[in-house]
């Protein structure tokens, strides 16, 4: 954690200015007057008083004071707080909750508590555990994730004193199923993702994990890519109705053709209150569908369907037919399904047409241009669409789908690898979509130019994830300002994460002059090969939040480079530094030295002695989440 309180996501300065002057004409002017010099948020945070006075009421406002003087900030309600914190990261708010006893207690409530949880690794389970063995412990166990652990008594003790605290727990890389009976009365959701059948440091086999004994469950997501088969079909088992009394809501499943019977008769028993299902098909399914449409026709709850790998035409339109109109369906994802066609896509947005908001079709690469009418009639209607890789799609045909007049819904659009949108098509989508919150471009080189990204920056005022990799035809003029009337990139002051991998046509003018961006967290800059130290160390005065910086493959990165990335980006927690050449064993002594935050180093294909590289890290540095060498 930064020891500078850095705010994070202001929709736009515009409108946080008219935010102040609207303050202004509320409240009365007093002896103790915030000034806005620098950040506004640190100069709020900096005025709180331990003792805040209660808020104006109409009853007391002098209406003889100046309309034009700023309101102490002691006098803002607490929903005008709460307010302004919804914009902040995790990492801000655990900054801003040490200002002082009332910013503690607003960021102790339920909504900004729910944005983080404990991770316990084999690192720091000593500690948590003398922590909450001491008592009043002010971390909240709600949601914890078990990381890269082995089962030992000593996890065993931290989870009895934890354990009735816990309801939402993931286990990765962790088999210590064992440590976990009995201790987790109240716990709500259980996600199991890539954790071995295999303990490796006793190298036998995983005990199975009893399901019964979570009588409060209500969710169950299990990805078991390394999980033993048996033992997923023994804990998918104990869930149905004859063994277990729960009542599942959100089930998440693995298809194989050994748990086919036991999946379908899960989905049946809880079909009445499942509200969002999510099926990888690892392998094709029979052609009997008489018992799919049994388990998905009392789905009148769902909420969230998500349908993914291996299924073929037929069970696809069953199941998606069988579905009932009146299921207040939200989210639909077929991410995969190469066998969707026009017609099923245009079946389901009749469907539900009044109640989509979120559509992911990534590589349905059977749909054309014959799926505009769909897009058509969900436009207006759906806030975020995915059709990234689905190469049949011209830009005329999404023009006339979703933009063929402003569309005010749509806030998150992805077109990764679309080839066949031109760039007038690209400009006119964009002018046609004012309120875009991500927007996705990777590899539409015929789509995005100068032009484009002057379009993206004059219209697009409210991005906040903007991604441009492999966009070759840009250049610095697109980040700068393009064409008689420029709109340069520095618009974009709500900018979260930036991805311009691989854009190679960008010099160090960029980095310089073009991305002045402070409340910028993410920057990927890899195999952008023009780039020059003086250029980067430019960059970490002019987007000092960064958090995540990939600057893979620039072969002018050196040793004194990183020492510049992790002594200026006191925010820095992920680093990648992959296949630049120039760097030595000396870069990890200056990681040493001045990454005091960060927790990710990626740094492969170079040429040093990685063995001694990793022993320096873990002992030295042995917080550090993931380290790659």
């Amino acid at each position: 954690m930064g020891n500078n309180l850095v705010t994070s996501g202001k929709p736009s300065q515009r409108r946080e200015r008219r935010f102040f002057e609207r303050l202004s004409c509320c409240y009365p002017q007093t002896h103790e007057r915030m000034e806005f010099k620098g950040n506004r948020l640190m100069a709020l945070a900096r005025s709180i008083r331990t003792s805040p006075s209660p808020p104006l009421t109409p009853e007391n406002v002098d209406p003889s004071d100046s309309d034009n003087e700023q309101a102490p900030i002691e006098q803002l309600p607490n929903e005008m707080w709460l307010e302004i914190m919804s914009y902040l990261s995790y990492i801000d708010l655990q900054q801003l909750r040490m200002v002082s006893t009332r910013c503690r207690d607003l960021v102790s409530r339920r909504y900004f508590m729910d944005k983080g949880k404990v991770i316990v690794t084999q690192h720091n389970l000593e500690s948590l555990h003398k922590h909450v063995k001491r008592g009043n412990s002010s971390l909240s166990f709600e949601r914890i994730e078990l990381r890269n652990l082995r089962q030992c008594r000593q996890l065993d003790n931290f989870l009895r004193l934890v354990g009735p605290e816990v309801k939402h727990l993931q286990v990765r890389h962790a088999p210590v199923f064992r440590n976990l009976d009995g201790k987790l009365p109240n716990l709500k959701v259980l996600t199991i993702a890539t954790t071995s059948s295999m303990d490796d440091h006793h190298h036998q086999a995983m005990d199975g994990l009893n399901m019964k004994q979570f009588v409060h469950l209500v969710g169950f997501e299990c990805d078991g890519v390394s999980l033993d088969s048996s033992l997923k079909l023994q804990m998918l088992m104990q869930l149905r109705r004859a063994e277990n009394k729960v009542q599942l809501r959100h089930l998440q499943f693995e298809y194989r053709r050994n748990n086919e019977t036991a999946l379908l008769e899960v989905l049946q028993d809880h079909a009445d209150t499942l509200e969002c299902v999510d099926i990888f098909f690892s392998c094709s399914p029979g052609m009997d569908t008489g018992i799919w449409v049994q388990a998905f026709e009392p789905m009148v709850n769902l909420r969230s369907l998500k349908l993914s790998g291996n299924c073929h035409l037929v069970l696809l339109d069953v199941i998606i037919k069988s579905v009932p109109q009146s299921a207040p369906l939200r989210q639909l994802d077929l991410t995969g399904m190469l066998t969707l066609t026009n017609e099923l896509l245009l079946y389901v947005a009749g469907k539900w047409q009044k109640s989509l908001k979120v559509l992911d079709l990534m590589f349905c690469v059977q749909l054309n241009a014959s799926c505009i009418e769909a897009l058509r009639q969900l436009s207006g209607q759906l806030r975020v669409l995915t059709m990234a890789y689905c190469r049949e799609l011209t830009g005329v045909g999404l023009v006339q789908g979703l933009a063929s007049k402003p569309n005010f819904a749509l806030q998150e659009l992805h077109l990764e690898e679309v080839c066949f949108i031109d760039e007038n098509s690209m400009c006119e989508l964009l002018e046609q979509l004012p309120n875009l919150k991500r927007l996705s471009l990777d590899n539409c080189r015929q789509a995005v130019t100068d032009r484009t990204l002057a379009t993206i920056c004059r219209f697009q005022t409210k991005l906040r994830n903007l991604n441009i990799d492999y966009c070759v035809k840009i250049t610095d003029l697109g980040l700068m300002g393009f064409g008689d009337n420029p709109y340069p990139i520095t618009r974009l002051q709500g900018l979260k994460e930036l991805n311009l991998r691989g854009c190679r046509n960008l010099t160090d003018r960029v980095l310089m002059y073009g991305l002045k961006l402070p409340e910028l967290r993410a920057l990927s800059l890899g195999y952008c090969s023009k780039f020059q130290p003086e250029g980067f160390e430019t960059l970490t005065h002019n987007c000092p939040s960064l958090e995540t910086l990939c600057a893979s493959s620039c072969m002018s990165v050196d040793d004194d480079t990183v020492r510049i990335f992790v002594k200026n980006l006191k925010r820095l927690r992920i680093l990648n530094l992959s296949n630049c050449a120039k760097l030595s064993i000396q870069s990890i002594y200056h990681i040493l030295r001045h990454g005091h935050n960060l927790v990710e180093l990626i740094a492969c294909s170079i040429d040093m002695d990685y063995e001694q590289a990793q022993r320096i890290l873990e002992r030295q540095k042995p917080q550090m989440k993931q380290v790659l060498l």
